[in-house]
């Protein structure tokens, strides 16, 4: 459900690009450049080398380039130009970039607009603040996995989250998961009680259970006999 929460996040943006193309508002030089043709080569990825050139100089000059974009990512409205950067800040980006997307992800939430005329319109841009939010987050764990020694720092900041931005939570939780596997249950004594059940396995209701273990059965039963009709095959090819 949160990936396709996600998904669809980002496909809202992705409607409001029509300023994608945009040249990004900074000075002449090799940030700029090197900025610009990550963005540009952003689909294709570690595929493209232009992208993987350019990637390893914003890397190298990390501090710099997040100064650059701070005003962009916290002036700056909600537009795919916004959640482009933030996506690739979680992949150049250093401590101060972690600052950054920690202030991104604390700034209120603009309220929904709604209409009488039409109810079930889409807020664009109420939406795309809200993937830029979630984008930070992910952006944020996403450097932990670039930068080892920033571990704990991440950790500390997706913690914040969870336990503060209540929009974010699940997407919080979700990347403390990922990042931490077992060991997130250590965090379990930081939250309240009302939040212990991110911490808990799945368990589907009672009403479910009876029908899993039966299908789980008839699937361990199969399996058992197709291995059984294997079993003269193998032997038979054997000799």
């Amino acid at each position: 459900m949160l990936a396709i929460s996600c998904a669809a996040l980002v496909g809202v943006a992705l409607q409001g690009s029509g300023d994608a193309a945009a040249p990004f508002t900074m000075g002449a030089g090799p940030l700029t450049h090197h900025l610009e043709t990550a963005l540009s080569h952003m689909d294709r990825g570690s595929s493209s080398p232009d992208y993987r050139e350019s990637l390893a100089f914003l890397r190298a000059h990390a501090t710099d380039v997040t100064a650059e974009v701070s005003p962009l990512l916290l002036e700056e409205r909600g537009s795919f130009r916004k959640w482009q950067v933030t996506y690739l800040v979680g992949e150049f980006g250093d401590e101060d970039a972690i600052t950054l997307l920690g202030l991104l992800i604390d700034e209120p939430l603009p309220q929904p607009q709604t209409s009488r005329e039409e109810p079930h319109a889409i807020d664009l841009a109420y939406n795309e603040e809200l993937a830029s939010r979630v984008q930070a987050v992910m952006s944020t764990a996403r450097i932990a996995s670039h930068r080892p020694q920033l571990r704990d720092q991440v950790v500390a900041q997706l913690v914040a989250t969870a336990r503060q931005v209540s929009s974010l939570r699940s997407t919080a939780m979700f990347e403390l998961q990922k990042l931490l596997g077992l060991e997130t249950q250590t965090l379990r004594g930081q939250f309240s009680p009302e939040d212990t059940k991110h911490f808990d396995p799945f368990v589907p209701p009672p009403e479910l259970q009876g029908v899993l273990r039966h299908r789980m059965d008839k699937h361990r039963r199969q399996e058992r006999e197709l291995r059984e009709t294997r079993q003269p095959i193998c032997h038979h090819d054997q000799n």
